[in-house]
């Protein structure tokens, strides 16, 4: 079960662990997460898809960018060539166990992992299951989505 009061408030926590908070791209980071976490959620509902894939769709789009907190805080920029913040984020939250935090069940790891990897990538990873592939395009969809929108106004 997923409980987004309980992934929003763990996000909020992970934020105060980064002191320099006056920088301009950490801002933009959370104002971009949390645009993307709501694209997800209505990209999932759009879709029809259950209220646990919505709920699965918006806690990927919280979690997808989690490594670009991490890449300000080593390099002071935003830049992918140099660090690929997906595989950062990924290992944060499933190599140091940072996911509990966000939520107990392990039944959603692994799309919640293949999701945040794939999605800044050109292409998607080959062998996804049905599920994993359909996460792993609507969160690159709502990231895309957001830079649209962004550049549009």
């Amino acid at each position: 079960m997923i409980n987004i009061a309980r992934v929003k408030n763990a996000f909020k926590d992970l934020l105060e662990e980064y002191k320099d908070k006056s920088d301009l791209g950490f801002e933009l980071k959370i104002v971009h997460t949390y645009h993307v976490a709501e694209n997800s959620k209505k990209i999932a509902q759009e879709l029809n898809l259950s209220k646990e894939d919505i709920e699965l769709a918006e806690l990927i789009g919280i979690l997808h960018d989690i490594g670009r907190f991490e890449e300000l805080k080593i390099t002071k920029e935003l830049n992918s060539v140099n660090f690929n913040h997906a595989g950062h984020g990924s290992k944060m939250l499933f190599e140091k166990g940072m996911i509990r935090k966000f939520i107990e069940d392990s039944q959603y790891d692994n799309i919640i992992k293949k999701a945040i990897e794939n999605h800044s990538r050109l292409e998607l990873e080959e062998n996804l299951d049905e599920r994993t592939l359909l996460h792993s395009k609507i969160i690159r969809d709502a990231d895309k989505r957001y830079r649209r929108i962004k550049f549009i106004r």
